[in-house]
């Protein structure tokens, strides 16, 4: 599900997953597992103002940090769209269910939107897969699954 405030300048992902909020949350957010249904080479110091990278050039810091609820982080890396934030938040639905909603704003143009727009759809799919069976899912087999 994607919407915009602004033509071109926002972007909005929404997935259900069966899984408690606070795994969920714990799950998006350590290094170690994000390097597993994500990126690779996480680090991240887990407060405001603290700093997160990985291998993928992808870089900012935290600007807001509230388990089990909400994550928000700068997006700096300069090949994809630096200068934009990301917001992340887990509400519960139900004892084993959660609804991760991802908001990513500031884009400059429709095509940025589009860009990110592939490559968050594939990491909250692998997220899902990641938490719901312990596998994350390749970006390559996703591309060709989202071809078939």
């Amino acid at each position: 599900m994607t919407s915009t405030k602004e033509p071109g300048s926002n972007l909005r992902l929404e997935r259900k997953l069966h899984s408690t909020r606070e795994r969920s949350y714990a799950v998006f957010t350590d290094p170690v597992e994000v390097s597993r249904w994500f990126m690779t080479k996480a680090e991240a110091d887990l407060r405001v103002d603290g700093r997160y990278s990985n291998s993928d050039g992808d870089l900012g810091r935290f600007v807001a940090v509230e388990p089990p609820a909400r994550i928000s982080f700068t997006w700096e890396n300069p090949s994809h769209c630096p200068g934009t934030l990301v917001d992340v938040t887990f509400e519960a639905d139900g004892p084993e269910s959660t609804v991760v909603v991802l908001e990513h704003t500031g884009f400059r143009s429709p095509e940025d939107v589009e860009q990110m727009k592939g490559g968050w759809s594939w990491a909250l799919d692998s997220f899902r897969s990641y938490l719901e069976t312990g596998e994350p899912i390749p970006h390559e087999t996703w591309l060709t699954e989202q071809n078939d």
